[in-house]
Parts: structure tokens; C-alpha cells; sequence
């Protein structure tokens, strides 16, 4: 296991389940990207294990055991809701956990994690701007899923279920699956008070720890790829090498007048 601290921020390269257990910090927010494993319109077409494929496929470097769809949707569950049953322990009360996921996955993932002792609190969606590939009704968002520790408590009053952001250009991506720093920001500015902490288990590329240090919040990520967490530990350290934004909770806007404010009560 390696571990860089790169000023506010803690990262960790190993196993996301084995390093949580071993922490003993409070989080403010678990905010994630885990690999959504719903490629295949059948469990059957998914490289689970490896399958059918030919041995130079296999030993591609980009071929791990939790890259595209390479996990069955059992699998994914048991990990993300032993990540979570970890978020219930780290998180501070009236807290939340964010899951990122696509349409086809929500049945299977929303009752599982909330099993973790979490509670399903709401769903968001990530409104692209622009459709994918596909035929028909082109995939325009994903999904966001919020579980919550208790009576949530939100810094900021002015978030939305409904969050437009125009995803990572195909140029600008150093992650298959990169999201927009401001996608994870709008989370991290609602429900993480600044100065608190952001925790995510699937760090990726970093782009939750550079969100979360441009906002003036700390940040622990785990990642299980060495390629990915060179990159994060890159990226990261430039943001912190950048001003912070540190955005003040902003408070529910003043009620509109009404024409009754001036009737008098006998």
C-alpha cells in the first residue's frame, strides 16, 4: 500500500474495502464514482472472470478486475455495500454518502446499499447537456445516488435534484469514465461544510479531491490502480498548488412579496 499526503489531502493506493477498515477519521461526505458494471444488456455478455477471452486480451494492461464491465452486478453490490457499511462507521451524524450509477443499475444497488444501516435519501441526476451513443432515446444523464447518516444536514440550502454539467471532453480525459470537477463540486459545496472532509473509496483520476480542495474542503482517496493514482496524485497536487474557492453557504433566497404583507390583523 502507498500513502501520499499531498497537503489537505490523504491518498492511498491499495484496497479500497481493506483500507477503510483500518481508518479511524470522520468524514463529512463519501462522494464516489465506482465502475457502474451495466454494460452488457445480459449478465451473460459481461467479462466476468474473464470468460471466453483470449489470453492476450486478458493480459492487456487496461484489463483489470474492475475495469469496464468485468464484475456481475452481485459482485458490485456486495463491494459498494461493504463500502458503505464502512461510510455508516466514518461519517459524522446528519451526513451524507454519494454513489454515482446509471438508470439500469438503481434497482439493484439502491435497496442493497441501503442495507449498509444508510438511508436512501434521494435520487439526483447528472444532466449531460448532450446525448451518448445509441439508438432512440439517447442517454443524456446518470445517476446519482444519496444515502444519508441520520436528519441530513446540508452547508449550503440552494442544491438541486437536477444537476447540468456538459461532461469531460474526450481530449481533456485521463480516466475512461473521468466526471466534470464541477459535477463533484456542486455535491461537495451542498452537503460539506467548509474545512470538513471528503471521503472516496473509487478516486479515479482524483477529480473528487480536486474538487474538494478547490473548495477549501480535506480529502481522502483510495485507488486500487497504480496508473490511476499517479495520475490523481498529479492532479491533485497542482489544485492544491492553485488559490482555494472558498464558497460560502449560500441561505434559501427571501420569500417574493405578497400583496397580504400589508393587511393588518384586527
Amino acid at each position: 500500500m502507498r500513502v501520499e499526503q499531498i497537503g489537505d489531502a490523504t491518498l492511498y493506493c491499495g484496497d479500497c474495502v481493506e483500507i477503510l477498515r483500518s481508518l479511524d477519521v470522520a468524514v463529512d461526505s463519501f462522494v464516489t464514482d465506482p465502475p457502474y458494471c451495466s454494460g452488457g444488456s445480459l449478465e451473460a455478455q459481461r467479462n466476468t472472470k474473464g470468460q471466453g477471452l483470449r489470453t492476450q486480451t486478458m493480459n492487456r494492461e487496461d484489463f483489470t478486475w474492475f475495469s469496464a464491465d468485468n464484475m456481475s452486478t452481485p459482485g458490485l453490490v456486495a463491494l459498494l455495500r461493504m463500502t458503505l457499511v464502512e461510510a455508516r462507521r466514518l461519517l459524522v451524524p446528519n451526513r451524507s454518502a454519494f454513489v454515482c450509477t446509471d438508470w439500469r443499475m438503481v434497482p439493484s444497488l439502491a435497496p442493497q446499499l441501503e442495507a449498509s444501516g444508510l438511508r436512501f435519501r434521494n435520487m439526483l441526476v447528472w444532466d449531460k447537456g448532450s446525448a451518448g451513443l445509441g439508438m432512440g432515446f439517447k442517454p443524456a444523464h446518470e445517476i446519482v445516488l444519496e444515502f444519508s447518516n441520520g436528519a441530513t444536514q446540508y452547508a449550503a440550502l440552494d442544491g438541486q435534484n437536477v444537476i447540468r454539467q456538459t461532461r469531460v471532453s474526450t481530449s481533456e480525459r485521463q480516466h475512461n469514465t473521468q466526471k466534470p470537477i464541477e459535477l463533484m463540486g456542486e455535491l461537495i459545496r451542498v452537503a460539506v461544510p467548509i474545512g470538513g472532509c471528503v471521503l472516496d473509496p473509487f478516486m479515479g483520476s482524483g477529480s473528487t479531491g480536486v474538487a474538494a480542495l478547490k473548495l477549501g474542503r480535506k480529502f481522502i482517496g483510495i485507488e486500487i490502480e497504480p496508473r490511476y493514482f499517479d495520475i490523481a496524485c498529479k492532479r491533485i497536487s497542482e489544485a492544491w498548488a492553485q488559490p482555494r474557492l472558498f464558497d460560502e453557504p449560500r441561505a434559501k433566497p427571501a420569500p417574493a412579496p405578497s400583496l397580504f404583507d400589508s393587511i393588518t390583523q384586527p
